[in-house]
């Protein structure tokens, strides 16, 4: 799968499950790249009451409570299989 296609699809993930967790207050979060001795290495997504780490090299989404308990585990390529993705457009400039 393509990376972009990838990256939002785990936004997706993370809006579906923060909603699930009830750690989701309106329709926005924050999003972080993530830069390990100078290379990308994932994102952060924080909301009020925790949040989720994509830890790309493993392949990883984890939830995380705001005092930091894990409470979800989730393999973003293999979630995309069972669910339907939206491709959002995008134009040249």
């Amino acid at each position: 799968m393509h990376h972009a296609v990838l990256t939002q699809r785990v936004r997706e993930l993370v809006a579906e499950t923060f909603s699930q967790l009830g750690l989701k207050s309106g329709d926005t979060f924050e999003e972080s790249i993530l830069i390990r001795a100078g290379h990308y290495c994932g994102r952060r997504f924080t909301t009020d009451g925790g949040h989720a780490v994509w830890f790309v090299e493993e392949n990883v989404l984890k939830f995380y409570t705001s005092s930091g308990t894990t409470i979800r585990k989730v393999e973003p390529s293999i979630a995309a299989e069972t669910a339907p993705m939206m491709v959002p457009n995008r134009l040249a400039a």
